[in-house]
């Protein structure tokens, strides 16, 4: 593994919140962080407001961390711009895939990702 970090944003806005409940996706990264301390190193959850994709929820969105940058602070709306991260409904074996190839391998998953704006 390499000293790249990552922040994973999860969405907990109205629809993902509550709808899709996406609290559960949070607490489900937190145990597979937990159980892999080389990967839970590199890796940060924060929630952020609404990624604006409320009827494809839960979403989270992966995203490079600059150095010394604190992952665990929801970044302003401008800086996600053209972040290529956006994962769309996503499950616990989705997550698991997204912590194995995005953040354990760091190449994103070409089928499932989308670029944000």
């Amino acid at each position: 593994m390499t000293g790249k970090r990552f922040q994973i944003l999860v969405c907990d806005g109205p629809s993902c919140g509550v709808c899709h409940e996406s609290e559960r996706l949070v607490e489900h990264i937190g145990r597979r962080l937990g159980s892999n301390p080389g990967l839970g190193a590199r890796v940060e959850v924060c929630s952020l407001t609404c990624f604006g994709r409320c009827d494809d929820g839960p979403n989270i969105l992966v995203r490079e961390l600059a150095e010394r940058e604190d992952g665990s602070v929801e970044p302003s709306i401008e800086r996600l711009d053209g972040v290529a991260g956006l994962y769309l409904g996503m499950t616990a074996a989705k997550i698991d895939r997204v912590l194995d190839e995005h953040c354990g391998a760091e190449r994103a998953i070409a089928e499932w990702v989308e670029t944000y704006s």
